[in-house]
This record gives structure tokens, sequence and C-alpha cells, in this order.
């Protein structure tokens, strides 16, 4: 090796304008690698490992290279895990902060100091390694890594077996680390300040490689946990191993056949006190707020029940069944996590056979929309007991209704699918409002919230953090929905329908969305402001634009649905209805529109490119 491929710690300290002992400091630290050699009393460190360090990236994009991972030197022993942890990841909008399982290894490699960063997409916040992986990366530097080492770190994201597939995956992620606008490498800059935190906006553009387990555990030296069973690898799970308690044991219900069991148990003992007879028997408190005429609506209401129950079945039996087969077979992470499956008793067996049995006719689309019409009634005056302190409150029935309500929804849409139900407004907060949250907080009268209204208060309140709770303000649209805005955060939380509107809006009203909002709204001429419905047949309704992906094709299906007409408004056309090139043009549109940029469509162009 030549001189020239060397540096010294003068030559170190030079190019990053510090003392010698600073250059001590940072080795010690682990933002710089260690020397490979000395040469009489002077250490040397590899130029490249230098580099590596320093600016670590390609001058064109500002990514680090991808090493060939077969090829790599092999550690001199396995590294050393230094960290193993759930870790918090703030900066993401969720409804409870993310979280992800970190694990970081140190040790020599070839002479050279190595890090090795592991996230990992835990069961309860699993989207988040792809989605944020900047972020991600940025929660772990922060309180793990120091500058150099936050750069020169190689990062790997994994996801364990069925989750969302059925093989593990362990992705190499590079992120892009710009330089100065001098020439002088951001780095550079960023260690004269000394701050561990001072990189925070350096990962950017994150790029997936897929690599395979055999190349991380030559990368470490040693194999690392990764073969947990199948919807175990969770926060409670990771902490428990951690701690060095192995198998880690777990009661193994991510189905919740235990709710479930308990719901359509309430369900069944409803319905047979009110088969029963009278409708002033104990165990039935509700049925009297129900109408004056006992008998009667006590066999309607014992009817809805039992479709209710039949609903929630089907649903309750797979999970069992699921839980049966995994028992029954040798899992090779079963000394890693030892798994306790829920499984029902003979008594809630009998229950789940009993409703499965019971002839299929009796599930016609008059009986399910009779139930559902039972349930939202009885599932109404019980919200309202509880919100007044009522004596007749029962929160484990309401829970079961609540619960039975879109099995019920849904069962109906099978039985007969040019049918479509209002599902009711999905509560949710905006963070960030722009032109057209300003537009729509105009138009709201403040005030309330109304009697019989505190519930819709509470949902709402639910979406917001800590830090906006403190001088709400509350008020109503001109639709009548609920709002919440705190002046002082910007913060707002609102109640986004599923329905169509109550009338066709006008050719010159305009649709308009701010970036990242996750809502539209549609500014109508006579002032008033709505909020643009997503189609309720369609589980997502978080709308985005600027990309190929759900949130871009939700607006797209909110557009065919809300704006464009239908010959039949009772039974709405799907955007597969409509002929292609309408379709098509309303995928072009909300997938080209740049994504960083406000969003402003005119309704009676829509409706015009449809007509054309």
């Amino acid at each position: 090796m030549s001189l020239d491929e060397l540096y010294t710690s003068p030559q170190i300290a030079k190019r990053l304008g510090v003392s010698r002992q600073r250059i001590d400091q940072l080795v010690e630290r682990g933002q710089l690698p260690q020397p490979v050699g000395r040469s009489g009393r002077t250490r040397l460190w590899r130029a490249a490992d230098i580099e590596l360090a320093l600016a670590g990236s390609d001058p064109s994009t500002g990514r680090p290279p991808t090493p060939q991972w077969d090829t790599v030197p092999a550690p001199d022993a396995p590294l050393r895990l230094d960290v193993d942890e759930v870790l918090t990841v703030p900066g993401v909008w969720y409804d409870e902060a993310p979280r992800v399982h970190v694990r970081i290894w140190r040790g020599q490699a070839g002479g050279t100091g190595r890090t090795v960063v592991l996230y990992g997409a835990l069961v309860e916040s699993h989207g988040i390694i792809i989605n944020f992986a900047e972020t991600v990366a940025r929660a772990i530097a922060a309180k793990h890594l120091g500058v150099g080492e936050a750069r020169s770190a190689w990062y790997f994201g994994f996801w364990p077996r069925g989750f969302p597939r059925p093989e593990l995956s362990i992705d190499y992620v590079s992120f892009a680390f710009p330089r100065a606008a001098s020439g002088i490498g951001l780095l550079d800059t960023l260690l004269r300040r000394g701050s561990r935190d001072a990189w925070n906006g350096e990962f950017d553009n994150p790029v997936w490689q897929k690599i395979d387990r055999s190349q991380l555990a030559r990368i470490l030296g040693a194999e690392p946990d990764l073969d947990y069973p199948p919807g175990t690898y969770t926060s409670a799970v990771v902490t428990e191993l951690a701690a060095g308690r192995r198998p880690a044991a777990v009661e193994f219900d991510p189905r919740h056949l235990r709710t479930q069991l308990r719901h359509i148990t309430r369900l069944h003992a409803y319905r047979q006190a009110l088969l029963a007879g009278a409708a002033t028997r104990p165990g039935v408190p509700a049925l009297a707020l129900l109408a004056a005429d006992g008998h009667d609506v006590a066999a309607r209401t014992a009817e809805a029940l039992g479709i209710a129950v039949r609903v929630l079945v089907p649903d309750a039996l797979a999970a069992a069944d699921n839980y049966r087969a995994q028992a029954a077979i040798d899992d090779p992470g079963a000394g890693l996590v030892e798994r306790r499956h829920y499984r029902p008793g003979p008594d809630e067996r009998h229950l789940l056979d009993r409703y499965a049995d019971l002839p299929e006719h009796d599930l016609s689309t008059g009986a399910v929309h009779r139930a559902l019409a039972a349930v939202r009634a009885l599932t109404g005056v019980l919200a309202e007991q509880a919100e007044t302190g009522g004596d007749l409150a029962d929160p484990a029935l309401s829970d079961a209704l609540t619960a039975a309500e879109p099995e019920l929804v849904s069962a109906r849409h099978l039985l007969d699918p040019t049918l479509i139900d209002d599902p009711g407004p999905a509560p949710t907060a905006i963070t960030q409002p722009g032109t057209a949250e300003d537009a729509y907080l105009a138009t709201v009268s403040w005030w309330g919230p109304a009697a019989g209204d505190t519930h819709r208060a509470a949902a709402l309140r639910g979406h917001l953090w800590e830090k906006d709770l403190q001088g709400l303000r509350t008020g109503y649209d001109p639709f009548g929905r609920l709002v919440l805005h705190n002046p002082t955060t910007g913060t707002l939380a609102v109640e986004r329908p599923r329905a169509l509107p109550a009338a066709p809006y006008p050719d010159d009203a305009q649709v308009m969305a701010t970036p990242g909002s996750m809502t539209a709204f549609v500014a109508l001429p006579d002032g008033r402001c709505d909020i643009l419905p997503t189609d309720p047949r369609y589980s997502h309704d978080d709308i985005t634009w600027g990309y190929g992906g759900t949130g871009p094709e939700i607006l797209a299906r909110a557009l065919s649905f809300a704006v464009l007409p239908h010959p039949d408004p009772e039974h709405p056309l799907t955007m597969e209805d409509r002929p292609h090139p309408t379709a098509d043009h309303l995928l072009k549109l909300t997938t080209s529109h740049p994504q960083h940029e406000p969003l402003t469509l005119s309704l009676g162009a829509l409706r015009a490119q449809e007509g054309a």
C-alpha cells in the first residue's frame, strides 16, 4: 500500500480544520474509524476509510456506494451487540407514535471499525420502515450514533416471516447525504459543531436493495435472531428477549379471538333473554329504551341479534382453525418464542358451531337490512345512556354491537353489491393546514359541542396529540359536521364523510387539497366549503396524489363517487363502471399532479372530460 493511500492524524486534522486532540476524540467516539497501523509513532488510516467516514458518498448523488456483500472482509470476531431495544420514532403521524426494533453491532473487520444497524418492522408499526425510512434512521442516529458513524454505518431493514409476506426479508438501505454548496463536505462543517444531532437533515431518498440472511451473518460474524414465529415480532417479545428471557412466552391471539368470543357471547345472551319474554327481564336493560310495545320490539331485536352473531361467527371460526393449524406445526422459531395459542372452551365452540349451522336462507338481504337498522337503533340509545350516565348503559353490549355493525354492512353488500351504506364519518386530524383548510375553517360556526355530541367530540380528540388539546375550540361546518381546532398549534380534527353529498355539487365548485393533509375540500360558489366524500365501498380514505399508489387511487375513486354524476344515485357507479377513458383520466390526473404542490380541480372540467 503506497503512502498516497494512507492518511496520518495531522492530515486528517487539517482536512477537518480541527486539532489532533479532536481527532483522538472522534476516533474514540466512533465518528472516525480506528487506524490500520503505525509507522514509528505515527498512526495511519486508509484514505478510503477516512473519505467514507467524512464524505462517504458518490459526489454526484451523495449516496454511499453499495458494498459487494459476498466479498467484504469478515469481522475479526463476531461484532458486539451494543444496542437491542424498541425505539419510539418521533415525527411520524399515527394514532400512536410508531416503534421499531433497533439492533446495533460494532467491531473490527479488516482493520477498520464497522457499525451495522438492523431495524425491524414490529407487528404494531409495520409500515413505518418503508414509508418513513429516513425518519427511522434519523431517530436511531440521534440516540445512538455520532455524526461520522451515522454516515458510515450500514443500515438494514428487517421484515419477519409471515408479515406481510410468508418469507422473511432483509434490505440494505442507503441514503443520500447532500454536500454543502461551497463544495466542502457537509460532514466537515458539522463535525466542527461537535453536536451529535447536527446531521438531522442528512438522511434523504432511501433506496432498498435486498440481501439474504447468509450475507447479513457474514457481515456480523454470527447469525442474528431472525426466526420470530409469525405474529410474534412485537415490542413485548423483543423486550423479553433483550432481557435474556428465552423463549419469550406469548399469549397468542393476534386475531383477537378472545374479544370476538366475548362479543358473540354477549349478543347471544341478550338474544336469549329477549326470547324468554318480558321486556323488563333482568339482563336486558336497554330494551325499555327502544319502544313501548315491548314484545314486538323484543322479537325484532332478537332476530337482529341472531343475524349479528351469524355474521361475526365466520371470522371467529377461521381464527380458531388458524390457531389450531399453527399449533400443530413445528416452527423453527419455537426456541425464540413460545406461542400459547388461544383456544375456545367447549361452550364457546358449541356456540360457534350452533350459529354456523343455521340455514343460509335466514340471511336474506331484507333480514340483514332489518338487523342493521335494529343494531344501529340499539347502539344509539346505549350511546346516549353512556353519555348521560344513565342507569341502562351496557358497555359490553355496546362494544359487541359496534363490532357487528361493519360485518352486517359487509354481509348486505355481498348479498346485493349494488347497495352502498353510509358507515358514518371517519374522524381524522390535519396537522399542517394550508389554503384549503383555511377556506374550510372560514365557514365553521364556533360553538358547542351540542348536547348529545360529547361522544363525537371525544372521538375527534382521540386523533390529536396531547400538545394540541390545550386551547381547543369546537364548531360545526355548514353541513353539521363537528370540527375541533387549535388556533395556536394549527391542528384541526374533522369528520370526513363517506356518503354522497345531499345535493350534487355545482360545476363552478372546486376541489382543493393541501399536500400531506390526506383530506380534500370542495369550495362552493355560495361561500360554503364541504369535505370531499370518499367512496365507502373501499376501506381506505386517506387521499394523496403525485405517484402510483393507494392514496392517489382513493382520490380518483372519490372524484368518481362524489363529483361525477350517477344515473341512479341509489346505486352509484364504481370507478370500474365508468367508461375506460374516464377512469384512465381520473387516475392519470391524480398520479401526475406534482406530489408536493397544492391540488385544485374544477368540477366542471372534470365532468366535461367524462362527457368527451
